[in-house]
């Protein structure tokens, strides 16, 4: 995942207003869906003409995945800070898995387009989502080592891989917003259990 830094001090002209339409994509997303925001739409957020977006995009797909792209670097930022805070494994796991999901699901506003937004990732930007989810897969594997060498954590007790462990928390927390789309505070919530549940299965003691 490119780490380019949030302050526009930090990028060149051509990426912070890459940025800005980016971050003007995700609003319009957030609320409309993603087949409802036209490039005009997306534009007239942004606060640019038109042809603007067409100097640094081909079209709404390529537009599209560089928003997925500025969540992803917000949601790396905000994870390896969490990460690099000290404490008891399941406050840190609880933690990073907040911080991954749960600031995803935020940033896509009531949640009622996120089915739709799923399948355009999963359509257009496979490359960009894989990249997401390597975000978390990274860190999370790196909590468990941690843990582990210290003693807190003993991935036996559960007779998994550490990869099952990590795959069987992510299909648990995109699940845990399924059905009606739950408010942020309440996944936020879910959340939480989920990640205190796996870390009871391996936890020492």
């Amino acid at each position: 995942m490119v780490d380019r830094s949030e302050s526009s001090s930090a990028l060149s002209p051509e990426d912070a207003r890459i940025d800005q339409i980016a971050d003007a994509a995700l609003r319009l997303f957030a609320r409309y869906g993603y087949k409802r925001s036209s490039m005009d739409d997306i534009a007239r957020e942004a606060g640019l003409a038109k042809a603007t977006l067409y100097l640094h995009f081909k079209g709404k797909d390529d537009v599209f995945r560089a928003m997925l792209n500025l969540l992803a670097r917000r949601v790396e930022a905000r994870c390896r800070e969490v990460v690099a805070v000290p404490g008891p494994f399941p406050e840190r796991l609880a933690a990073l898995v907040e911080a991954h999901h749960g600031l995803a699901y935020a940033s896509f506003g009531t949640g009622e387009h996120l089915v739709e937004l799923k399948a355009v990732m999963n359509a257009i930007a496979t490359r960009e989502l894989q990249a997401f989810e390597q975000i978390f897969v990274t860190l999370a594997r790196q909590l468990l080592q941690e843990a582990e060498a210290r003693g807190e954590v003993a991935l036996c007790r559960a007779s998994v891989t550490a990869e099952d462990w990590i795959a069987g928390l992510m299909f648990a927390a995109a699940g845990a917003k399924t059905g009606a789309p739950p408010s942020c505070q309440a996944y936020a919530e879910r959340l939480a259990g989920i990640a205190h549940i796996f870390a009871a299965a391996v936890t020492v003691g």
